[in-house]
């Protein structure tokens, strides 16, 4: 866990897990990320974030499948980060988040990063 944020403290133990943070660099450790936010436990979070590299969109399509049939949350928040242009950049040129309510998607948004003049510049997908 990379961060939790806990909701009451008993002067001995910790209850109430409000948020579970996941990050991951490595490709070959999305879907333990995704094990990680969802597994069953004697805490379930309220609220899971999972930030990880993927290699490109259709391993982001594969990731939201298992994360659609895993996810026992009301409200997970999947970021992926890619390079999706095939270029090669030393940046991640494009942004995915993905917000799920138990198995639905309930929301997307896409931001793409563009490199110009040597500054790197982020917009929006309306």
């Amino acid at each position: 866990m990379d961060l939790s944020w806990w909701g009451s403290y008993d002067n001995e133990y910790w209850y109430d897990l409000i948020l579970h943070l996941e990050r991951e660099n490595l490709y070959n450790k999305d879907e333990e990320t995704l094990d990680k936010l969802f597994c069953e436990r004697e805490n379930m979070p309220d609220n899971v974030i999972g930030i990880m590299n993927v290699r490109n969109r259709s391993r982001i399509e594969e990731l939201v499948n298992i994360a659609k049939a895993t996810c026992g949350i009301d409200n997970a928040l999947l970021v992926f980060r890619t390079n999706s242009t095939g270029k090669g950049q030393v940046y991640f040129d494009e942004v995915h988040a993905y917000l799920l309510n138990q198995s639905v998607v309930a929301e997307t948004k896409v931001a793409y990063v563009s490199d110009i003049h040597g500054t790197l510049h982020m917009y929006f997908e309306d």
